[in-house]
């Protein structure tokens, strides 16, 4: 456990430094080169193999936002070379300093040359989506009965247009 933890203290200060001249540094202390994968935050974000995985490290360093996770608190198991390990944290973006996201960050490591090193990882934002999944029935639902109420208001409309006009003292069309 203790050299585990070491092991994502080092990306912690990676990812909070993100100074990407030590990119490379980086990456060969706390990755496998071999059959890596990362799964980012987004449905495509998927990064196979040591390059991908270099290209994603440099691209949120330079531009995500500063991430910070509760090492002394993940979960942590092992069996013989092998450990997997799951822990919260969350993201402060550059964009906007007032956006700050919850994410949890999982991964298996693999125990090479006796350095525990990341073979597997995932970056998840932890957020709650079923109040979304509600809103969006509600908007929904007000979409629909805006653009029926549209539609009648303008039946009427041109329906009140082709009519001819009848003088309202006579009864006559004008």
């Amino acid at each position: 456990r203790k050299e585990i933890i070491g092991q994502l203290n080092k990306f912690q200060k990676g990812y909070l430094d993100r100074d990407t001249s030590q990119v490379d540094v980086f990456m060969e202390s706390l990755y496998s080169r071999d059959n890596l994968l990362i799964l980012g935050t987004g449905p495509r974000e998927a990064f196979r193999g040591y390059d991908e995985a270099v290209y994603l490290v440099r691209s949120d360093w330079e531009s995500w936002g500063d991430c910070r996770f509760m090492i002394g608190s993940a979960s942590i198991s092992s069996a013989g070379d092998v450990a997997w390990f799951a822990t919260k944290g969350y993201v402060e973006f550059d964009l906007s300093k007032l956006l700050v996201l919850p994410l949890r960050l999982t991964g298996v490591m693999v125990k090479e040359d006796q350095v525990w090193k990341f073979r597997q990882q995932q970056f998840q934002f932890d957020i709650d989506f079923s109040f979304s999944l509600l809103a969006i029935l509600i908007l929904s639902a007000w979409i629909l009965v805006s653009l029926v109420t549209l539609v009648i208001v303008s039946v009427r409309v041109v329906k009140a247009r082709r009519s001819p006009l009848k003088d309202p003292g006579t009864g006559e069309e004008g």
